[in-house]
């Protein structure tokens, strides 16, 4: 294939180019995705994909792995053209793609949705079990895990069911291997399990293109990256040539920092957690949250943060302890009650617990204010719509109107129109279960100023954060959990990743010891 030249990075010594992207444009309703894209992705390359939400990071990923067709230009793996080839051809190819958002049947077993479509056949063409099972299970320890080939993948967690998506990806043999924010539901454990995987993929000559937000991933992990804004490329970098400003300020042209914000002045007691229990994952947890500040909840996966803050809002029942909400005692039914007495949760699946996909933005945001929008007792389209535009435009949300559907914006911005939801009820306290999870740095920086503002208009918060420099740029203080107890407590502005860390290891090993 005859091509023009692309921007170049490094080059694994003399590797054969793998994969040519060449001026590719696509469209959505209202949305230009990508304008003249292009790269180069040779074999044993690890190329990072880069830019904010919105980019068309996920477009181009898709576009390689023929979910979508380009509407102008020209992808081509080993010379051999991609355009008109669909996800199962280009799985024929050579080309495994793990998507941000999952695409697991929750229904079937792990080994069954490992080997959807190329199941191993036993005599007659019947599906052999024994051997799909233990496929299942020999990917599975590849990536140090010991889940059962057998459990059912409703079953899972978000982050074992990440894993099972790498494995599904790594059930082929794999030339071009895409990975969309494979990290976002993993442990550290699990993500440096994976960085093996790929390296070793690496060395056997496979052509990796890396997604992620997370800029410490791509210094520690690839080779080349290439940096996408508003569906255009904005820069091709080595990346052992570049830095993390530079890389920013081609993200965003501007320079982003996280730095602590100064506490605020904190009122009354607005929550009270007291011996709160539920077994199995909670088992005595206790905390306050004041009117006016941000109290984060950190720990390993596993510890009870979320299921800690589902009892308090009514989401899983209480077996034991005390929730007080401005010095009442409260028992919930049902987060209906919750939301009643002043509370809202956004969670941390977005797609399976917090959006209607296929419905608008002003569908979704008046999801949980129906009778606002609602005097007549019929939805107002032109209320719903004016609410809805009234925080597309205080946390930015990109889109062409109001009346877009959920499921056409990029995940940063679907996180958006997640936190308005439940802002839109306009509550006493906030629940924030991982408010940045798969958000690049310019949403990022936006919601922290957002949940900031909150606070200082005396909202009281209380967040649920995997990531410890999250954590320590949010937190006035900080709750640490383990086994499903609160097992220490530190002030945010001295807290540092060290001591959050000590606490959630020293005292989940000593738990774990006892029990």
């Amino acid at each position: 294939m005859t091509t023009p030249d692309a921007p170049t990075g490094t080059v694994p010594g003399t590797a054969a180019l793998r994969l040519a992207v060449r001026d590719i444009d696509k469209s959505f309703p209202g949305v230009n995705a990508l304008t003249g894209v292009s790269l180069d992705v040779h074999a044993g390359e690890i190329h990072a994909l880069l830019g904010e939400n919105g980019a068309g990071k996920s477009t181009l990923g898709k576009l390689v792995g023929g979910v979508y067709s380009p509407d102008a230009g020209r992808i081509a793996l080993d010379g051999v053209e991609l355009c008109g080839i669909d996800e199962r051809g280009a799985g024929k190819l050579g080309i495994a793609i793990v998507h941000q958002e999952g695409s697991l049947v929750p229904t079937l077993s792990v080994a069954e949705n490992i080997f959807a479509g190329h199941a191993p056949l036993g005599w007659l063409g019947v599906v052999d079990r024994r051997r799909m099972e233990q496929g299942a299970r020999e990917l599975l320890s590849r990536l140090g895990s010991t889940i059962d080939p057998r459990a059912i993948v409703r079953s899972l967690s978000s982050a074992q069911a990440q894993i099972v998506e790498i494995a599904k990806a790594l059930s082929r043999e794999v030339k071009l291997l895409v990975l969309d924010e494979p990290t976002a539901a993993l442990t550290q454990a699990e993500t440096a399990r994976l960085f093996e995987v790929v390296r070793t993929l690496k060395r056997n000559g496979v052509a990796i293109i890396y997604i992620s937000h997370r800029l410490a991933e791509i210094f520690e992990l690839c080779d080349n990256v290439t940096v996408l804004k508003d569906g255009r490329v904005t820069g091709h970098r080595a990346v052992a040539a570049t830095s993390a400003d530079e890389l920013i300020r081609l993200m965003v042209g501007r320079q982003v920092v996280f730095a602590r914000a100064a506490s605020g002045s904190a009122g009354a007691v607005r929550l009270e957690v007291a011996h709160l229990s539920a077994p199995p994952f909670v088992a005595d947890a206790s905390f306050s949250v004041r009117a006016g500040e941000i109290v984060c909840l950190a720990g390993l996966i596993g510890s009870g943060r979320s299921e800690t803050c589902e009892v308090i809002f009514g989401a899983r029942r209480r077996a034991d302890g005390a929730v007080r909400l401005d010095d009442k005692a409260v028992s919930f039914a049902g987060p209906w009650d919750a939301i009643a007495a002043g509370i809202a949760m956004m969670p941390e699946d977005r797609k399976d617990a917090g959006l209607f996909l296929e419905r608008s933005i002003a569908d979704n945001i008046s999801a949980a204010v129906l009778k606002r929008v609602s005097p007549s007792g019929i939805v107002s389209l032109k209320a719903s719509e004016a609410l809805a535009q009234r925080f597309i435009d205080r946390l930015k949300i990109s889109t062409p109107s109001s009346r877009q559907a959920v499921g056409n914006l990029s995940g940063g911005n679907q996180q958006k129109v997640l936190l308005a939801k439940w802002l839109a009820p306009e509550p006493r306290l906030l629940i924030v279960d991982e408010p940045t999870r798969g958000v690049d740095v310019g949403a990022r920086a936006e919601i922290y100023r957002i949940l900031r503002d909150l606070r200082e208009q005396g909202l009281a918060i209380l967040v649920v954060s995997s990531d410890l420099p999250e954590v320590l740029t949010l937190a006035d203080r900080i709750v640490v959990m383990a086994n499903g107890r609160s097992v220490g407590e530190l002030q945010g502005a001295t807290a540092t990743e060290e001591t959050v860390m000590r606490l959630a290891t020293h005292q989940a090993n000593e738990l774990r010891g006892a029990a």
